[in-house]
């Protein structure tokens, strides 16, 4: 199969536009002493392709809490324009769970967060590993608590007409009087610290909790050590465990490709134009969408 699939010239214009920028976070978090691995189907690619999945448009990379935090406080003057550390302590109104480092100069928008007043330039995920909880209900309260909280700070910027979450009209208000109230980094900072509250030393197991919960649990002695890889022209740096890592989430047969569509396949990604240039056409394009579902158009 991966002999006989072939990247778009798009594509591959946007694998250079990633590596550029995780080469940007390896020179910072190597400079500054600061643990990360590449992550998800990124450290898969790497083991099975060394180099991208073909059918891959992104690349992922994971940190503990404690090299997450430090990267977020350095972030600022570490990382020169046109790269942007993004989260929701440097970008108000960002919600999600992690980072992403970004490049202003090029545009990778979800057309339904095309309202949002955030940076959408292309970008690298960076996800956290934090400590898990044996109690399982307490796991299952505190990830209850988190989303609570990250949905609530979503529903902010949500058009609700456009988007015709009409329901979230009362979520929508009630959450801006508590933004105003509280202030954004603080309702999010709220979120984080559930996430802090198991430390990772103090536990058997770790997980990319802000992201996906707790679907995927690993054994935190995984993450011990770090190894280079070749992912095409550049090294990378994998868990010691990657293997045992890799069988947790694909299963024992990873090493056998199955082509599977990618999880920012909606995206409108331009790697020689800028975000701010394509938003006000990816909103028209999907004000247009939504309408016509809204009224039942074809």
């Amino acid at each position: 199969m991966t002999d006989t699939y072939q990247p778009t010239p798009e594509m591959r214009r946007l694998w250079a536009a990633e590596k550029d920028l995780l080469r940007e976070l390896l020179r910072v978090c190597g400079e500054h002493g600061l643990r990360c691995w590449v992550d998800g189907g990124t450290l898969l690619g790497t083991v099975r392709h060394k180099g991208f999945i073909p059918w891959d448009d992104d690349i992922d990379v994971v940190m503990p809490r404690e090299d997450y935090d430090r990267l977020l406080q350095i972030g600022a003057t570490a990382f020169q324009s046109p790269f942007f550390l993004q989260s929701a302590y440097s970008d108000r109104h960002y919600y999600h769970g992690h980072a992403q480092l970004r490049n202003s100069q090029m545009a990778a928008i979800r057309p339904s967060d095309s309202y949002r007043p955030f940076n959408q330039g292309v970008f690298i995920d960076i996800f956290v590993l934090d400590g898990v909880p044996a109690d399982k209900a307490l796991l299952k309260q505190r990830l209850h608590d988190v989303r609570k909280r990250l949905r609530f700070l979503k529903a902010v910027d949500t058009p609700i007409f456009i988007s015709g979450r009409w329901g979230q009209i009362f979520r929508k208000l009630h959450a801006r009087f508590a933004v105003g109230r509280k202030g954004w980094q603080t309702l999010y900072r709220e979120a984080e610290d559930l996430l802090r509250a198991t430390p990772a030393h103090e536990s058997q197991q770790v997980a990319e909790l802000g992201f996906s919960g707790d679907d995927i649990l690993f054994d935190r002695h995984i993450f011990d050590d770090t190894l280079w890889m070749p992912f095409d022209e550049m090294m990378v740096p994998v868990p010691v465990g990657y293997d045992l890592l890799l069988r947790t989430q694909y299963g024992d047969d990873y090493m056998t490709p199955r082509q599977a569509p990618s999880y920012h396949g909606d995206l409108l990604i331009d790697t020689e134009r800028s975000y701010k240039e394509l938003l006000p056409e990816a909103r028209r394009q999907y004000r247009k969408k939504q309408l016509r579902k809204i009224f039942g158009c074809k």
